[in-house]
């Protein structure tokens, strides 16, 4: 056990990757093989419309109108959840109870270093931001996929709007169940050892691979030779979306909750970025480059704005280590590769 224990100290984020994606393939597999799945994607037909709803209060009246798919949608939520069993594992078993305070002290709107009015500057800037890109997609689509393949039906005048931003920014199943893990965990740790970009490219990195298992239509060929092109794009959007988010990050000190809020604007359950009706490879690839290029406008002009630092300036990644240390691993030597 202590072997273990000092593997897991000089590999956190190795190890962390690896329970993550282990887990993954394993509720992935048994969502598929319990017949859990049928129930669950017939359910949303039905009530939905077949539209992919992402946030916990859509799970739950789906749930409440369709009991026989509560499995489906218990597993549905255990698979994003996955990074964050993942992290408090590691944080828990390499560095004791000091690691798990760590990660909970990421649950703040910014850090006591930023302050208030910096951190409400931050998060209305991140907001502005996230929500410009997804009208930005919407644009692109409405622009290159035909009009049979894609709808746009939000009503931007109605009240609810700034209800579904709230169930957007703070109840999205994949931001709360994945973030501890990607940006809580793995980004402070990789930022302790290398530079801001570099640390961002890796964790952008594993976390599109991360998401490989839970698309087995695109693993299994259902869109032919088209099916390496989609998880090209799906890797790289990750990545520069990464970008983006490790700076707001930083920028509001080391906060899990803007990861959360990032991820969740970015799932856009709000329906900011319209929908596509229409089937087959086209319109999937168009989709994906319309939700792609935006993100790496805005990432592109933050690396030259910031000369790659993305909102950790020198004094404030000299705190950040000092922090992290500590409470990851006693001593800076514990942090080996990655």
């Amino acid at each position: 056990m202590q072997r273990m224990r000092e593997k897991m100290r000089r590999r956190p984020v190795a190890w962390f990757f690896a329970i993550a994606l282990l887990s993954n393939v394993l509720v992935v597999a048994v969502l598929v093989l319990s017949g859990a799945l049928a129930p669950l994607e017939a359910a949303i037909e039905t009530h939905w419309g077949g539209v992919q709803r992402t946030d916990f209060i859509s799970a739950y009246r789906l749930a409440v109108e369709a009991p026989q798919a509560i499995p489906g949608i218990a597993l549905s939520i255990l698979q994003p959840l996955t990074p964050d069993i993942a992290a408090f594992v590691v944080a828990a078993l390499a560095f004791g109870l000091v690691g798990v305070r760590k990660l909970v002290r990421g649950y703040r709107f910014w850090s006591g270093e930023v302050g208030w009015r910096q951190g409400l500057r931050v998060w209305g800037v991140m907001v502005l931001t996230f929500v410009g890109m997804s009208l930005a997609t919407a644009a692109l689509d409405a622009l290159f996929i035909p009009e049979d393949s894609w709808t746009w039906d939000l009503d931007v005048f109605s009240w609810s709007l700034l209800a579904a931003l709230f169930v957007a920014l703070f109840l999205d199943v994949g931001a709360v169940t994945e973030e501890t893990g990607w940006r809580g965990f793995a980004q402070p740790i990789l930022q302790s050892r290398m530079t801001p970009l570099a640390a961002t490219l890796v964790v952008g990195f594993l976390w599109g691979v991360w998401h490989f298992p839970a698309r087995p239509d695109i693993l299994l060929g259902a869109y032919g030779v088209g099916c390496v092109v989609l998880l090209a794009i799906l890797v790289l959007r990750f990545a520069v979306l990464s970008i983006v988010m490790a700076h707001f990050y930083n920028r509001a000190g080391g906060s899990t909750l803007i990861a959360i809020a990032m991820h969740g604007l970015h799932n856009d359950s709000v329906g900011l970025m319209g929908r596509i009706t229409g089937e087959g490879l086209a319109p999937y690839v168009i989709s994906e480059l319309a939700l792609l290029a935006p993100i790496a406008v805005v990432a592109s002009w933050l690396l030259v704005l910031t000369r790659g630092r993305l909102g950790l300036d020198k004094s404030s990644e000299g705190r950040a280590t000092q922090e992290v240390t500590p409470s990851y691993a006693p001593g800076s030597s514990r942090f080996g590769a990655a």
